[in-house]
């Protein structure tokens, strides 16, 4: 069975790995990286405690988002750095995957920016990726991706049984087909059309249509979805759950990226609560992965869970 967390999974490849832990997980585990900002806007990165890193695995942990192309930069710099201090195989945590949406062509001449990312992680000395509810995987468990096994590991147990414990009745929906493993066997899932793109500097194709072949007439409903960016998706789906005479909506969402007012534009729609993880921290994270990254830190023999630390930036 492919595994859904680290509880599941057999981790021994980790152990005597050394984790590097960026500032940005600082919520998570104690940062062992120092990253600054040049003045024209490069980025800085130092690795401490580099001594004995010869001959050794790694495990960084590094979230790419906000920013994600920075991000991206400062990670590779990270590899880079450790590579240099003469690493032997490095694995990768995480949180949320970019560009994960960007796995197929729609126009001529299009990049695919999901496989360039991964082929540079790979280039660059990624042994394995762990990530949570990436899109362009739709399934839980370990899968080879451009050369590289990316472990998914997903939130939406948590996320439905945190919603529930308020009304244990509710129904469980994804917005999306695509979606639709976050739900369980139990579960119902929309189908979801995107129309073309909009015109603008935004690459953004709207949601065109939502239909569902399911009655939820005075039920309560809880949608989850891998992750809320604009709120198009979560928008559209609460309507159309309210126009078939669903009683509530919930959303929740592995990633909440929240742009352009998307949390708004959902209380407005009629959502009565929101929850994310908190891959992405946001005023709504209220489910953490911390516990599945300590434990697939612990893996490594070098990690001691901490007390709750601040959040990340």
């Amino acid at each position: 069975m492919n595994p859904q967390s680290p509880d599941q999974m057999d981790l021994k490849f980790l152990d005597g790995a050394v984790p590097i832990i960026s500032p940005n997980c600082a919520d998570i585990a104690p940062p062992s990286v120092e990253l600054k900002r040049f003045p024209d806007g490069e980025s800085y990165c130092r690795l401490e405690r580099i001594e004995g890193l010869t001959g050794r695995d790694v495990v960084i942990l590094h979230r790419l988002f906000p920013d994600p192309d920075q991000n991206l930069v400062i990670l590779l710099q990270m590899m880079y750095g450790a590579k240099e201090n003469g690493v032997r195989d490095i694995y990768l945590i995480i949180p949320y995957l970019p560009y994960a949406r960007a796995d197929k062509a729609w126009l001529s001449g299009e990049v695919v920016s999901a496989r360039l990312l991964v082929r540079l992680l790979q280039i660059s000395g990624a042994k394995g990726i762990f990530t949570w509810d990436c899109h362009f995987v739709k399934k839980f468990g370990t899968y080879e991706y451009e050369g590289v096994p990316i472990t998914n590991l997903c939130m939406g147990p948590e996320l439905v049984e945190f919603l529930r414990a308020a009304r244990p009745e509710s129904s469980v929906v994804s917005p999306d087909a695509g979606a639709k493993y976050l739900v369980g066997e139990n579960g119902l899932f929309m189908r979801k059309e995107r129309g073309a793109y909009d015109g603008g500097n935004e690459a953004f194709r709207p949601v065109a249509k939502m239909t569902a072949d399911f009655e939820v007439d005075g039920q309560h409903i809880i949608l989850v979805d891998d992750m809320i960016a604009g709120g198009g998706t979560m928008v559209k789906a609460t309507q159309k759950m309210m126009e078939m005479g669903a009683r509530s909506v919930s959303c929740a969402a592995t990633h909440g990226l929240f742009l352009h007012g998307a949390l708004d534009k959902l209380h407005t729609s009629g959502v009565s609560r929101i929850i994310t993880s908190d891959t992405i921290p946001n005023a709504a994270a209220l489910i953490s992965i911390r516990g599945h990254v300590e434990k697939i830190l612990w893996a490594t023999g070098h990690f001691e869970p901490d007390t709750p630390r601040v959040s990340g930036t």
